[in-house]
């Protein structure tokens, strides 16, 4: 019964919150800057180690990124945010060759059996969020620019402009007070979603404009 009080009253609280556009599985607008998330690329692991790293360097053609990615057992590259990006997952010593470095990310804990990578972009106007939801597995991304706000049970943050976060697992709401532009990265079990809408979670308006 407490459960179903705090899903009911997570339920109550969200309703004035609409759906992000594109739920980070839809692919990108023609117009590049309509706010969501979207769907960039994906990386099918069949196996993999317990762990693994996101690199993720930034290019100045696709061309040149494309020619990277062929040295790589898990790489794909993509523009977003007007700009290329070539995404690794590995080991964070993994070599890459051009580019300029802009993070690397994990270690991200693995699920058991066949993966999905999943990328998105992600276009946060001022004072948008998104409900609370969760995903299979871990969720990473990087601030490409503006603030990232993160609020979940166990944890409360802002993250800057250049700056990384991973979510592990459970309920959690991201947000953008003063507007933000991200890459993101989920992981999931193949043929699973990469996201789940809800929670017995309650916000605790850390992120509030």
């Amino acid at each position: 019964m407490p459960a179903l009080i705090l899903i009911l009253a997570a339920i109550v609280a969200q309703a004035d919150v609409p759906p992000v556009p594109g739920l980070c599985t839809a692919p990108v607008p023609a117009d590049h800057d309509t706010p969501g998330c979207y769907a960039t690329g994906r990386i099918e692991i069949a196996e993999a180690p317990d762990a693994l790293y996101w690199q993720i360097h930034e290019f100045p053609t696709m061309s040149a990124a494309t020619a990277e990615a062929g040295r790589h057992r898990w790489a794909t590259v993509t523009q977003a945010h007007s700009r290329t990006w070539l995404y690794v997952l590995g080991t964070p010593s993994e070599p890459i060759t051009g580019g300029t470095r802009r993070a690397t990310i994990g270690p991200l804990r693995m699920l058991p059996g066949p993966v999905t990578a999943h990328f998105a972009e992600a276009i946060f106007p001022p004072g948008m969020q998104t409900r609370v939801h969760s995903h299979p597995g871990p969720e990473a991304f990087y601030v490409v620019e503006g603030e990232q706000c993160m609020d979940s049970p166990g944890d409360k943050r802002l993250i800057p402009a250049g700056g990384t976060y991973v979510v592990e697992g459970g309920p959690h709401l991201q947000a953008a007070p003063k507007g933000r532009r991200n890459l993101v990265l989920i992981l999931a079990p193949q043929g699973k979603p990469p996201l789940i809408p809800g929670g017995d979670w309650r916000p605790t308006g850390f992120c509030r404009p």
